[in-house]
Protein backbone atom coordinates (compact mmCIF):
# COMPACT_ATOMS: atom_id res chain seq x y z
CA UNK A 1 0.00 0.00 0.00
CA UNK A 2 1.43 3.37 -0.95
CA UNK A 3 0.62 6.65 0.67
CA UNK A 4 0.60 9.83 -1.32
CA UNK A 5 1.58 12.81 0.74
CA UNK A 6 0.42 16.06 -0.69
CA UNK A 7 2.33 19.11 0.38
CA UNK A 8 0.01 21.87 1.40
CA UNK A 9 1.12 25.41 1.68
CA UNK A 10 -0.28 27.51 4.47
CA UNK A 11 -2.49 30.22 3.04
CA UNK A 12 -3.83 32.80 5.42
CA UNK A 13 -6.39 34.97 3.65
CA UNK A 14 -5.99 38.71 4.04
CA UNK A 15 -8.78 41.23 4.38
CA UNK A 16 -8.81 43.61 1.45
CA UNK A 17 -10.07 47.18 1.58
CA UNK A 18 -13.16 45.95 -0.28
CA UNK A 19 -13.76 43.27 2.38
CA UNK A 20 -13.50 45.86 5.14
CA UNK A 21 -15.95 48.24 3.42
CA UNK A 22 -18.46 45.43 2.90
CA UNK A 23 -18.09 44.17 6.50
CA UNK A 24 -18.76 47.57 8.06
CA UNK A 25 -21.63 48.39 5.71
CA UNK A 26 -23.33 45.07 6.43
CA UNK A 27 -22.73 45.36 10.18
CA UNK A 28 -24.43 48.77 10.06
CA UNK A 29 -27.29 47.23 8.03
CA UNK A 30 -26.89 49.79 5.24
CA UNK A 31 -27.43 49.35 1.53
CA UNK A 32 -24.74 50.28 -0.97
CA UNK A 33 -26.83 53.32 -1.90
CA UNK A 34 -27.09 54.43 1.73
CA UNK A 35 -23.36 53.98 2.37
CA UNK A 36 -22.46 55.90 -0.77
CA UNK A 37 -24.82 58.71 0.22
CA UNK A 38 -23.39 58.79 3.76
CA UNK A 39 -19.86 59.10 2.35
CA UNK A 40 -21.00 61.61 -0.29
CA UNK A 41 -19.67 59.52 -3.19
CA UNK A 42 -21.36 58.08 -6.24
CA UNK A 43 -23.13 54.75 -5.94
CA UNK A 44 -21.20 53.29 -8.89
CA UNK A 45 -17.85 54.38 -7.43
CA UNK A 46 -18.67 52.97 -4.00
CA UNK A 47 -19.98 49.74 -5.51
CA UNK A 48 -16.75 49.32 -7.49
CA UNK A 49 -14.67 49.86 -4.33
CA UNK A 50 -16.67 47.31 -2.38
CA UNK A 51 -16.50 44.80 -5.23
CA UNK A 52 -12.73 45.27 -5.44
CA UNK A 53 -12.90 46.45 -9.06
CA UNK A 54 -11.42 49.82 -8.16
CA UNK A 55 -9.89 51.66 -5.21
CA UNK A 56 -10.40 55.25 -4.13
CA UNK A 57 -7.83 57.70 -5.46
CA UNK A 58 -7.35 59.14 -1.94
CA UNK A 59 -7.82 56.09 0.26
CA UNK A 60 -6.34 57.82 3.33
CA UNK A 61 -8.90 60.64 3.17
CA UNK A 62 -11.71 58.15 2.65
CA UNK A 63 -10.51 56.16 5.69
CA UNK A 64 -10.79 59.34 7.79
CA UNK A 65 -14.36 59.89 6.55
CA UNK A 66 -15.21 56.23 7.17
CA UNK A 67 -13.95 56.56 10.74
CA UNK A 68 -16.11 59.64 11.29
CA UNK A 69 -19.32 58.07 9.98
CA UNK A 70 -18.88 54.51 11.29
CA UNK A 71 -16.75 54.90 14.42
CA UNK A 72 -14.38 52.21 13.13
CA UNK A 73 -10.71 53.25 13.38
CA UNK A 74 -9.19 54.40 10.08
CA UNK A 75 -6.20 52.17 10.81
CA UNK A 76 -8.44 49.12 10.44
CA UNK A 77 -9.75 50.28 7.06
CA UNK A 78 -6.18 50.85 5.90
CA UNK A 79 -5.08 47.40 7.07
CA UNK A 80 -2.73 48.73 9.77
CA UNK A 81 -4.33 46.54 12.43
CA UNK A 82 -5.11 42.87 12.18
CA UNK A 83 -8.25 42.49 14.29
CA UNK A 84 -11.82 43.29 13.44
CA UNK A 85 -13.11 46.19 15.46
CA UNK A 86 -15.11 45.33 18.55
CA UNK A 87 -17.38 47.50 20.66
CA UNK A 88 -15.40 49.45 23.22
CA UNK A 89 -14.66 47.71 26.47
CA UNK A 90 -15.75 49.41 29.72
CA UNK A 91 -12.18 50.68 30.28
CA UNK A 92 -12.23 52.41 26.88
CA UNK A 93 -10.03 49.82 25.17
CA UNK A 94 -11.51 48.86 21.81
CA UNK A 95 -9.34 45.73 21.60
CA UNK A 96 -7.92 46.75 18.23
CA UNK A 97 -4.13 46.53 18.29
CA UNK A 98 -1.55 47.68 15.75
CA UNK A 99 0.18 44.78 14.06
CA UNK A 100 2.94 43.37 16.26
CA UNK A 101 2.07 45.58 19.23
CA UNK A 102 0.10 43.26 21.46
CA UNK A 103 -0.32 44.22 25.12
CA UNK A 104 2.16 42.78 27.58
CA UNK A 105 0.79 40.29 30.07
CA UNK A 106 3.50 40.48 32.80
Amino acid sequence: MTTNIVEMSLHIPQWTFADRLRKVRRDRKLTIDQMAETLKVGVKAYGAWEAGRNTPSDIANLAVRLERVTGVPRAWFLGWVDESPRPEEPDGDSGVRPLGLEPRTH
